[in-house]
């Protein structure tokens, strides 16, 4: 018996469950109890809301007490968030924080390992990241620049021109915060809240679809958008991260688009203003639609990728074919 057979069997009363299972479904086991997905529901968004207000205040506190200027002045109701570096570097941290909060929740209400969050053979499979970042960043990259040339305003790149030293900070900031900001988002939405409705129910395609689509529409909500265009954008966003997720059994996939969406575009952006003006009001998010054309055909691909080399979106964690390392297929591939 091989190492990591022994480690599942040490598991099988941690609130796993038993036999091939969907990632979706991976907290439908023996000890599920209901309130408890609706408990991590309602908690989430809580934790959302406390970690972003906290910080923010935070960082606003020390500006002002030491007259550094860090937080800009906040506009009354336009919906225009104007995103500094340091302010930035907080969303970005608070966000991150849904990570634990994720993984701590899970095992505090379900009883299952942390490491079960990250894929349904219980790690985070970098070969499989790092093959999918090696293919989208190149992507991105031509893609940012071209879009942000043509849509400075959209791009939120219009205000002070930038600097060599702004940009050094800017890139410097986005380039180490931005991916864990997006593996925050993936981690509660995708990971938590897309498991906690997949759990309420045991039909599968009903499971599936609460899944898919209360956590996006959680996702499109909190962004607090008014222009239907940018909602569209976002709820197709959000979309292919959880297509993403299914097809491929963890959140990996989901994880490096979301950071390479996120990063690239900012990282771009870096080099044309001195901050990122993120507008939420109504004007001009019909130019976000290339955006979303890009995230569902990303998602397509990814998927058919994932199929023609077998990685399977079922696993059983109380096998030792559920300890793969990467890519084989742990259980069925259909």
């Amino acid at each position: 018996m091989q190492p990591h057979d022994y480690r599942a069997n040490r598991e099988r009363g941690s609130g796993l469950p038993m036999g091939p299972t969907e990632y979706h479904q991976f907290l439908r086991t023996s000890r599920y109890r209901w309130w408890k997905a609706a408990l991590a529901i309602a908690v989430i968004p809580i934790a959302y809301v406390a970690t972003t207000s906290t910080l923010t205040w935070a960082l606003t506190l020390v500006s002002e007490s030491c007259g550094l200027g860090l937080v800009p002045a906040e506009t009354s109701g336009d919906g225009v968030v104007t995103m500094t570096p340091a302010l930035l570097l907080a969303s970005n941290l608070a966000l991150g924080l849904l990570i634990p909060v994720s993984l701590g929740l899970q095992r505090l209400l379900f009883g299952q390992p942390t490491r079960w969050m990250h894929s349904v053979q219980g790690c985070f499979r970098w070969k499989l990241a790092l093959t999918f970042a090696a293919v989208l960043v190149p992507v991105w990259i031509v893609y940012g620049t071209l879009w942000t040339m043509m849509n400075r305003e959209a791009a939120g790149v219009s205000g002070p021109p930038a600097t060599p030293g702004s940009t050094i900070i800017l890139f410097t900031v986005v380039l180490l915060t931005s991916p864990l900001q997006a593996a925050g988002e993936e981690y509660a939405a995708r990971g938590l809240l897309a498991r906690s409705f997949g759990s309420l129910t045991t039909r599968p395609r009903v499971a599936l679809l609460l899944a898919l689509l209360a956590p996006n529409a959680m996702f499109t909500a909190v962004h607090g958008l008014s222009d239907l265009w940018l909602v569209v954008y976002t709820f197709c966003c959000g979309l292919a991260f959880a297509v993403v997720t299914w097809r491929t059994g963890g959140l990996e996939g989901a994880v490096v688009l979301h950071a390479v969406n996120n990063t690239v575009l900012l990282l771009v952006a870096s080099f044309f203003s001195e901050e990122v003006t993120i507008d939420r009001s109504s004007g001009h998010g019909e130019v976000m639609l290339p955006g979303a054309f890009l995230m569902l055909a990303s998602a397509a691909g990814m998927w058919l990728w994932a199929r023609r080399q077998g990685i399977s979106r079922f696993a059983d964690p109380n096998s030792g074919l559920s300890q793969s390392s990467g890519q084989g297929t742990p259980a069925r591939t259909r």
